[in-house]
């Protein structure tokens, strides 16, 4: 169905809640102001796959690159976004105090991010791989963490190795390793920073 031009809405998600799915029309811009939404692919065998985590600055939507859009995002309880068409994106962007510019290099570095961790993907094995993500979460996706701990992230351990391209048992045994060793600890749906030097060193092996 043809959208119609309407004006910039703020939605606060009480429940995980679909934006829009894989191959769906659609022409809204999306922008985070607090909380998460994850990035869903689906494969030709019709299995979703876990590919990005989206957190507070964060834009996107089919109407930054087009009508059809080919991921599917869905929003994390306490997600709190606010929506648009592309005729209303510059009067909201100067309400955000934001910039053509600063548009153009947040989804610059957020491809940059995408290609380092696919070519990790081929070349890394998983411990160097989940450390790296973990890493790069922590710094572009961090918030500061409600447990007391330097940072945390908002992701189950299977979502978390969904994007690591894991399995769900091989990367719980590394978050407990590297919580034994004081790197990261862990929630049933936070990952937290405990120590930034020693989760780099782990990038590095």
């Amino acid at each position: 169905m043809q959208e119609t031009a309407s004006k910039t809405k703020r939605i606060h998600c009480t429940k995980e809640t679909i934006l829009f799915r894989q191959g769906q029309a659609s022409q809204k811009i999306y922008y985070i102001h607090a909380g998460y939404v994850l990035i869903h692919k689906v494969d030709f065998s019709g299995t979703p796959g876990l590919i990005d985590l989206y957190g507070p600055g964060s834009w996107f939507g089919p109407g930054l690159g087009g009508k059809s859009q080919d991921t599917e995002a869905v929003a994390k309880i306490g997600c709190e976004l606010e929506v648009t068409l592309p005729e209303n994106l510059n009067s909201m962007m100067h309400s955000l105090s934001q910039t053509p510019k600063s548009l153009i290099e947040h989804l610059a570095n957020r491809e940059s991010l995408l290609q380092q961790r696919l070519f990790q993907h081929i070349t890394a094995p998983l411990p160097v791989r989940l450390a790296s993500l973990l890493s790069q979460l922590f710094h572009f996706r961090g918030q500061p963490c409600a447990h007391g701990h330097e940072l945390d992230v908002k992701l189950s351990q299977s979502e978390l190795a969904a994007m690591a391209g894991g399995s769900r048992q091989t990367v719980s045994q590394l978050l407990s390793r590297w919580k034994q060793d004081g790197v990261i600890d862990y929630t049933r749906q936070h990952i937290c920073l405990l120590n930034k030097c020693a989760l780099e060193a782990l990038t590095q092996r």
